[in-house]
C-alpha cells in the first residue's frame, strides 16, 4: 500500500468509495472532491496500480486542523489503512501548524468512534443534527505531539 497526495484523476475513484460510506444525502458531491483536492489536504492510500483504498481529506487554520473525511472503500476495512491515513494526515496538518485537530464521526458508526478513540482522539460534545435530521455526532478532538516527536520527523 502507497500513500500519496491526492491528485484529480482520483476523483472517479474517491467518488465511487464516498457512495459506499455515506448516503446520497450527506455524500460530498463530486464538485466538492475536485475543489477539496485542489484547495485541501487530500491523501489517498492506493495500490500499486492506483486501485485507491481510501482517502482521508483535512485542512488547517493557523493552530488547529480538521478532518472533513476518512472513507475507505468497504471491501478493505480493518487492514490499517484509516489508521495510516489519519497519522499521514496528522503529519502533514503538524507540519502546517496544527497543535490540535478536530473531526466529527457519526454517532451510528461506533467502529469509526472507536479508531479515533484507539488513534487519541477525545470526544468532547454531541452535535445534533450535524448527519440530518435525527443524526447526530459526537466532535472529537486530538492534541498533536511536537513535531520532533512524530515519527519519519526529524526536528532538525
Amino acid at each position: 500500500m502507497r500513500i500519496r497526495k491526492a491528485e484529480p484523476k482520483d476523483l472517479p475513484q474517491m467518488v465511487q468509495i464516498e457512495s459506499l460510506c455515506f448516503p446520497d444525502d450527506t455524500a460530498f458531491p463530486p464538485g466538492m472532491f475536485a475543489y477539496l483536492i485542489r484547495y485541501a489536504v487530500a491523501i489517498v492510500a492506493c495500490e500499486p496500480e492506483d486501485q485507491i483504498l481510501g482517502f482521508i481529506i483535512g485542512y488547517n487554520s493557523g493552530n488547529a486542523g480538521a478532518v472533513y473525511t476518512l472513507d475507505v472503500h468497504t471491501g478493505y476495512r480493518r487492514r490499517g489503512i484509516g489508521k495510516e491515513l489519519l497519522l499521514s494526515l496528522e503529519k502533514r496538518l503538524a507540519m502546517m501548524g496544527a497543535r490540535a485537530i478536530r473531526l466529527e464521526a457519526s454517532l451510528e458508526k461506533p467502529e469509526a468512534i472507536e479508531l479515533y478513540r484507539k488513534a487519541g482522539y477525545r470526544e468532547r460534545e454531541i452535535v445534533r443534527n450535524y448527519y440530518g435530521r435525527g443524526c447526530h455526532a459526537v466532535r472529537m478532538w486530538k492534541i498533536l505531539q511536537p513535531l520532533s516527536s512524530l515519527p519519519g520527523i526529524d526536528s532538525a
